[in-house]
């Protein structure tokens, strides 16, 4: 797929997600399975990239990134690092945040 071409996805607003997800991380707002990206309010734009990166993700390594995701997670912990913060997916995905739309 041509550099910066949008993948497809659906965003799916589901408010009664905040509480069932804030278990894992207190201040979660979404999580992408596949092209899935799950929220529990509407995104805003950078959001929505940070989300977007995830798709792409998913996308490139497919069915097999979840299990990539979560042993990026636990190497991390393993490490001293944060799980979730230090995940060299989220790093990613916090970067393109601030790609240009």
């Amino acid at each position: 797929m041509k550099q910066g071409t949008p993948l497809p996805h659906r965003v799916h607003v589901l408010p009664w997600l905040r509480r069932p997800g804030s278990v894992m991380l207190r201040n979660w707002l979404a999580i992408t399975i596949g092209r899935h990206i799950l929220a529990w309010r509407d995104l805003e734009p950078r959001e929505l990239r940070h989300e977007l990166e995830h798709v792409r993700q998913w996308a490139e390594f497919g069915p097999a990134f979840a299990a990539r995701y979560l042993r990026a997670s636990f190497r991390a912990w393993r490490g001293g690092a944060r799980w979730y913060h230090d995940n060299p997916y989220e790093v990613a995905a916090r970067a393109a945040e601030d790609r240009p739309d």
